[in-house]
């Protein structure tokens, strides 16, 4: 029997009511204690004056595993590979990969989506991630500059959506610098400016939203959502939204009547941790009709509306009471993982539920660790009071702990210290056997993070073990995203590609541009989850891939390996050092150009035949042409020896003409040397005959001249000798004259 509207719409209700009633009810009350802890905010159970501090058990442990799960399905630019079914499919299976990858990464931010489902799964158990087409308009300004009326009609007709946004005329000048004139003698005039262009074009776009908007029936069993019989998204939306989105049949009040009890519960929630999520709708209706929210419900449900005895995939738009869209669609473009599957249930564990308890119990012995400590370094006091409970010593002095304050005290003993003994080290065990319970749960240990320095295996070998031991829950859960999550999504982008309308894909590939169809694939292939390298062993998987690629070298000799099988070793040998641009160091080999293929045997018999002939008519040939050759070679030999006889014949008469040249030319050189040398003797004896005389001359002058100086100087001399002969005598006659007188003065005789 054919369903109508009405009971439709009652199907919807109690789908989404049983739902609603687990996740924004039980489900709900966990996923906001979790992210309390995460955010480490207080238990409700702190006491002024003593500590209030909360362990970080959750958030460590969600922050550590999270780059590790990133890496894995970052590290490479293929996380999901297409694999064909049939020979004829591997042409589209490799451009799918390349598209699908394109979109989540490219069109797509892929890193966030994951980043957010991942962080998501961790804190709070489920993530939600939602894939669907949509159609976009980029709007681009593009410059023309000297274009003509005709250029811009011509563009304009190249896109439907394109208008000038601005054009300045000038005239049109030519390479002699003039203005151009047409036929007309008019000038001609260029424009310049910008032209809008406006490409609508539809897109595949992928989104992480809260798990809390995601409505999943409450007895469905498995992660995987395909075959799930209710799928709903909550999206909180105002009456412009819906105006926009092309439903003109919806007023204000369909939307303000859109709430119930539980989604109510939802925005409470999330108005307590507004600190946490920035999403804060409140509860208070905007007055402005325009602006009026409410919840917009985007359900796929399975029901056999058509009554023929089969439940079709219904994708239904609907408000709560009132149904908005209705169509057949062929699978539910929503995905949902956990980082631990509970069995037979689609929601599993997170790594927050596994914790919880630890940080509970981590938080309650720091508390008491540092209440101890405050009682140990600022004790209680014990006063003394008299009979009336009076104290002995001044309160106010005693509530004032500064250093160096002063304490009133009318007895000795009035003020008294009670001790608190310091028993805080005893728990310091207990805080190990607590961080130890912590690393046996999550498989992050301070030893794989490298900030255990007493640990045991500080060695490389103990350290490796260590790392294998604590990636193997990651790889785990990253095992676990890859089938739930990654899988599902890029068989969803699969499917919005290949559904029609979708125009051809063109974009930059491994330094190559390519533009791929995608109404020309299938809209399913076998798929493989290119897992990537966690942190912990990469350096063991280089060493497995430097193993394997000497193996296959030494298989090219025997046929074992081709250079296709070393070509992907050498890619993952990249990948794995953590290039993703491969092709900069190798390259595809199928990208090459084919050998030819070897012909059947009966072709390549009659060639071996044709080849002998030719052989035997080649040496025949051979055998004329080296006889030939041979005769031609000796008399070139008897020409030659004949020619080199007169050669010499002819040099050596040439060499003895050059003999009696150079004979009478040195007689000629001697005789004329001989005749220069005479001649040069002859002028040097004149000169010496005639510097000869001139010294004679001038020595005959020089002679006489010293010769009078001589005499001169004998005359002079023998005149001064009589001067000297005179004064001798005329002194000795006045010494006489003298002696005589004072002999005659003293009657002596002289």
């Amino acid at each position: 029997m054919k369903m109508d509207e009405t009971e439709l719409l009652e199907l919807l209700r109690q789908k989404e009511q049983a739902a609603s009633h687990y996740i924004h009810g039980q489900l709900g009350d966990e996923r906001e204690m979790a992210m309390r802890e995460y955010y480490r905010m207080p238990y409700g159970n702190e006491e002024p004056g003593w500590s209030q501090i909360v362990a970080s058990d959750v958030s460590d442990s969600v922050e550590w595993i999270l780059p590790a799960l990133l890496k894995t399905f970052t590290s490479t630019d293929k996380a999901v590979s297409f694999e064909p079914t049939t020979e004829k499919d591997v042409a589209g299976a490799d451009q799918a990969t390349d598209a699908c990858n394109y979109v989540f990464y490219k069109q797509n931010n892929g890193f966030l989506i994951l980043y957010a489902a991942i962080k998501d799964m961790l804190t709070i158990r489920n993530c939600a991630v939602m894939w669907r087409k949509e159609d976009s308009e980029t709007v681009s300004s593009v410059p023309f500059k000297g274009a003509s009326e005709e250029m811009l009609a011509m563009m304009l007709q190249e896109s439907e959506d394109s208008e000038i946004e601005s054009a300045t005329p000038s005239p049109m000048i030519g390479q002699d610098g003039q203005p151009q004139i047409d036929e007309f003698g008019q000038p001609v005039t260029v424009y310049t400016g910008r032209m809008k262009k406006t490409e609508k074009r539809s897109i595949v776009k992928v989104e992480a939203f809260s798990p809390e908007d995601l409505l999943v029936d409450r007895d469905w069993t498995s992660p995987l959502l395909a075959e799930c019989p209710y799928v709903a998204r909550l999206i909180r939306v105002t009456l412009t939204d819906l105006k926009l989105m092309g439903y003109k049949d919806v007023d204000a009040s369909d939307l303000r009547a859109s709430d119930h009890g539980d989604l109510v519960n939802r925005l409470t929630r999330t108005n307590q941790l507004e600190s946490i999520q920035t999403a804060d709708f409140g509860e208070n209706q905007s007055t402005d009709d325009s602006m009026a929210t409410g919840w917009l419900r985007m359900e796929w449900v399975l029901a056999d509306f058509d009554g023929d005895g089969i439940a079709e995939r219904l994708c239904v738009y609907r408000l709560e009471e009132k149904i908005l869209k209705r169509e057949v669609v062929s699978h539910v473009p929503i995905a949902t993982s956990s980082p631990i599957l509970n069995p037979h249930r689609w929601d599993g564990m997170s790594i927050a539920d596994a914790v919880s308890d630890l940080q509970k119990l981590h938080t309650e012995l720091l508390r008491q660790t540092l209440n101890n400590l405050y009682l140990t370094n600022n004790p209680r006091t014990k006063v003394l009071t008299d009979a009336n409970w009076s104290p002995l010593a001044n309160i106010d002095d005693l509530l004032d702990s500064r250093p160096g304050g002063v304490i009133r005290q009318r007895d000795v003993n009035a003020v008294v210290e009670h001790v608190t003994p310091f028993a805080a080290g005893a728990s310091m065990p207990m805080l190990e056997y607590v961080q130890s319970m912590r690393e046996n749960r999550t498989g992050v240990s301070r030893t794989s993070q490298g900030l255990n320095p007493d640990s045991m295996n500080n060695t490389a070998t103990g350290r490796a073990m260590d790392m294998s031991a604590a990636m193997q829950r990651v790889e785990l859960i990253a095992r676990i995203i890859a089938e739930t999550l990654v899988k599902p999504i890029f068989q969803g982008i699969l499917k919005v590609l290949t559904d029609g309308d979708m125009q051809k894909m063109a974009f930059r590939l491994r330094d190559e541009f390519v533009e791929y169809d995608p109404n020309e694939w299938r809209d399913q292939y076998d798929m493989t989850i290119n897992v990537g390298l966690g942190t912990g062993d990469v350096q063991q998987k280089a060493a497995q891939l430097m193993m394997i690629a000497q193996l296959q070298k030494e298989g090219m000799a025997i046929g074992l390996t081709t250079p296709a099988h070393l070509y992907h070793t050498g890619a993952k040998i990249i990948e794995n050092a953590g290039f993703k641009d491969v092709q900069n160091f190798l390259q595809d080999p199928s990208k090459q150009e084919p050998q030819p293929k070897e012909p059947p045997l009966e072709i390549q018999i009659a060639q071996m035949k044709i080849q002998a002939d030719e052989r035997k008519h080649q040496a025949a040939t051979q055998s004329d042409v080296q006889k030939f050759q041979a005769e031609t070679q000796m008399t070139r030999e008897v020409e030659q020896i004949k020619a080199d006889a007169k050669l010499r014949e002819i040099q050596g008469n040439l060499e003895l003409q050059a003999a009696n040249d150079q004979r009478d030319s040195e007689r000629d050189q001697n005789k004329a040397m001989m005749d220069m040398n005479l001649e040069q003797q002859r002028l040097e004896f004149e000169k010496w005959k005639a510097e000869l005389a001139d010294s004679t001359e001038k020595w005959k002058t020089e002679l006489v001249a010293n010769t009078q100086i001589y005499i001169k100087q004998l005359e002079l001399g023998a005149a001064q000798a009589e001067q000297e002969a005179d004064a001798s005598n005329a002194l000795a006659q006045s010494i006489d004259g003298f002696t005589q007188t004072v002999s005659a003065e003293a009657g002596v005789s002289p």
